[in-house]
């Protein structure tokens, strides 16, 4: 909870060692929070949205069948 507002704060602190791509964009979590995040082409890095959820989107490798 307490890193949740620090990241709202300050601003999340992306994961860069967890990075991958889902086939439409860039994606990885928060350091600090957890929280997932993904790559906005116009405003950088950002938390994912349910906007964001698109069907052309590929799960994650780890979770991949």
């Amino acid at each position: 909870m307490f890193a949740r507002t620090i990241c709202k704060l300050g601003g999340h602190r992306v994961n860069r060692r967890r990075v991958w791509h889902d086939g439409v964009d860039f994606r990885t979590s928060c350091d600090r929070c957890h929280a997932p995040l993904i790559r906005d082409e116009k405003n950088g890095w950002r938390e994912f949205g349910d906007d964001d959820a698109l069907e052309e989107r590929q799960a994650h490798p780890h979770h991949a069948p």
